[in-house]
């Protein structure tokens, strides 16, 4: 099947529709690129165009702008409106030129940072009005960034939710800064803490690969055998034990060179976890495989992910090994406590799993999926998001689109009326006033989600609905 190539800009105001319609003629005739598709971008609505056979390939898009020549303005208005819909596009041209220089600016920044398919190709035209002629030449503006090293795998697995890695809420900002701080020391471990559904796993083997320079050899420590684990980690020797037929290289070995990540550290076997106390006293990670003689060294990073609070692993994990898996620690913030972000984990989440052909490529939204976003305590964090996607999915119908989303809404909200506060853990960075405001929005969510509304929650527990609404939002200043 033939990849539709599409062409992006904005309308140009001085040259009117001159500059897309020779634009277009000079891809097509010059270049052999045939232009399927047109997304024009305007700040309103301008007549209809005139030029035989491109006016029913133009589909334009609305951008309302206070000021164009305002940088952050536009940048927020294209990453909203704009990027969604072009984002499964790989053969995207943009005709940077027509605009302000801000509308210039913005497509150079959005391409350094990796927000179009790798594939992607910047055009500059310039229109000269003494001969009524457009040239049209590349632009060759190729930055390579840490930040489009991540967004690129999200081309090359287009059905994988990755973070943003420019958040807006204030905790996840500073999460990432410090994950993004620590992954530049080398060969120092680094612990990455979080709730269920926080994806630390994804998170890791894409910042911390990005950052690093270095694949990520990853080793799920919860479907660890223990019987063999010692074994899987370390490697053995022909006839260490009954059944070892042979040599077999452990994931030491593998993870040579590269960043070995422990997922569900908690998991890992107390044989296991005290062998490797030895290993991590040193740069050199020496190690003995089972029934080995001598000592071998492996160079590998390593990282470390729980769900379980510090204080938990401090009670399942032996304390050498803590001490040394925990020198860096990173706590990834829950959802609830990222507000400002869920409208585009939203996006990345449906994105993710739209994988039929009959659902929007734009998540869906009204006001009870907002709300949800806004208010709603989401205990399984992006797995709360994805059932709710999967559920809308279920019940998608393109002559009822209000109805199959309430219906995916009612559906997913009956399983969700116990309360089921924070622990109380031993983040250092939570004030008292913190962890009661904690308390409150989990007290809030759980009234609105058992009794329905804000206004029979208010009732219930005897206060006002500002109070509620209030609460929950206290946790995103």
């Amino acid at each position: 099947m033939k990849k539709e190539h599409v062409l992006l800009c904005w309308q140009s105001v001085r040259a009117g529709n001159d500059v897309l319609i020779n634009a277009v003629k000079k891809l097509e005739s010059k270049l052999g690129i045939q232009i399927d598709r047109v997304m024009l971008l305007q700040q309103d609505k301008t007549p209809s165009f005139t030029a035989d056979g491109l006016n029913r390939r133009i589909q334009t898009e609305i951008i309302e702008l206070a000021d164009p020549t305002d940088h952050a303005e536009v940048y927020q208005r294209v990453v909203e409106q704009v990027l969604p819909k072009v984002g499964s596009v790989v053969n995207l041209h943009i005709n940077t030129s027509p605009g302000t220089p801000a509308m210039h600016s913005v497509w150079l920044v959005l391409h350094a940072g990796g927000r179009f398919s790798p594939s992607t190709k910047l055009w500059s035209t310039q229109w000269n009005p003494k001969t009524s002629r457009t040239s049209l030449k590349p632009v060759n503006f190729n930055v390579s960034t840490y930040m489009s090293e991540i967004r690129h795998r999200s081309f090359s697995e287009p059905n994988l939710a990755i973070y943003e890695v420019e958040p807006a809420s204030k905790k996840r900002k500073e999460a990432f800064e410090q994950l993004k701080r620590f992954t530049l020391i080398p060969n120092i471990p680094i612990l990455v803490l979080g709730e269920r559904g926080t994806g630390k796993t994804r998170l890791i083997e894409t910042f911390v690969k990005a950052t690093k320079q270095k694949e990520v050899v990853t080793v799920a420590c919860g479907g660890l055998d223990s019987s063999v684990a010692e074994s899987f980690i370390f490697g053995h020797k022909k006839g260490a034990f009954t059944g070892a037929i042979s040599d077999r290289e452990g994931i030491l070995k593998s993870a040579n060179g590269k960043v070995l990540f422990l997922d569900e550290v908690q998991d890992l076997p107390q044989i296991v976890q005290r062998k490797l106390v030895r290993v991590l006293q040193d740069h050199q990670h020496c190690y003995r495989p089972v029934g080995a003689d001598k000592e071998e060294t492996s160079s590998f990073e390593l990282v470390c992910a729980s769900n379980k609070s510090f204080s938990e692993l401090t009670e399942v994990l032996d304390a050498d090994f803590l001490d040394r898996i925990a020198m860096l620690k990173v706590i990834i913030p829950p959802l609830r406590d990222c507000r400002k972000d869920l409208e585009h984990d939203w996006q990345k989440v449906w994105y993710e799993l739209n994988i039929g052909e009959g659902y929007p490529k734009v998540a869906p939204k009204n006001k009870e999926i907002e709300q949800v976003l806004q208010s709603d305590d989401l205990r399984g964090n992006m797995r709360d998001l994805q059932k709710l996607a999967v559920l809308i999915m279920a019940y998608w119908d393109t002559s009822d689109v209000k109805k199959c989303i309430n219906t995916g809404l009612t559906c997913w909200k009956k399983d969700r009326n116990s309360f089921v506060g924070h622990p109380i853990d031993d983040n250092a960075s939570l004030t008292r006033e913190e962890h009661v405001n904690r308390f409150k929005s989990d007290l809030a969510n759980w009234a609105k989600n058992t009794h329905g509304t804000w206004e029979e929650a208010a009732e219930h527990l005897n206060c006002s609905e500002k109070t509620l609404r209030n609460d929950v939002k206290a946790l995103d200043k």
